[in-house]
């Protein structure tokens, strides 16, 4: 089974690394989300093409000796609107606007965990497009977030995490 395809639940193929559950705990605290465990949490954009023009920017930027932060912090700044926080619980999945460093802002859609919630990748599109859609987020009402294809992991960390039950 690909993990672009992964709709749960079942054993976890990815563990979440420390690193993402200790950024999930400081975005929960952040948006005053009490009384949750935090799990995992993926930072996306709210299109493809913002994805595309400010994650590619942004991704790169990070591998560019000294002024690559800098360029990285201008584009955050800059890029702050188009940007959306996904954060699982052990009982949510929420999605929020994004502030600039990272901090929650109007929450913009919230379910449950469980099977179905989201579906990671577009499969029925050209093989192209699932390439560069492959960091795609579809939950059940129809809401999607768009990760960059650089550093994927974390939106495989949400697909997985937000379509166990409620608890694991």
């Amino acid at each position: 089974m690909s993990s672009e395809q992964y709709e749960g639940p079942g054993p976890r193929q990815y563990a979440v690394r420390s690193y993402n559950q200790r950024m999930a705990r400081r975005v929960a605290r952040r948006a005053h989300v009490d009384g949750e465990g935090a799990a995992a949490v993926a930072f996306t954009f709210n299109n493809l093409a913002t994805m595309t023009v400010f994650g590619m920017v942004e991704d790169t930027a990070r591998f560019v000796p000294v002024i690559g932060p800098l360029v990285d912090l201008a584009f955050s700044i800059v890029g702050f609107y188009f940007h959306r926080i996904v954060l699982v619980t052990d009982q949510k999945v929420y999605v929020f606007r994004d502030w600039p460093l990272h901090y929650p802002g109007k929450l913009l859609m919230t379910h449950g965990r469980g099977p179905g919630v989201v579906q990671l990748g577009a499969p029925a599109a050209s093989s192209f497009m699932r390439f560069i859609r492959r960091g795609q987020l579809t939950f059940r009402d129809g809401t999607t977030v768009y990760h960059t294809v650089i550093f994927i992991r974390r939106a495989r960390y949400i697909a997985q995490e937000a379509n166990l039950p409620a608890g694991h």
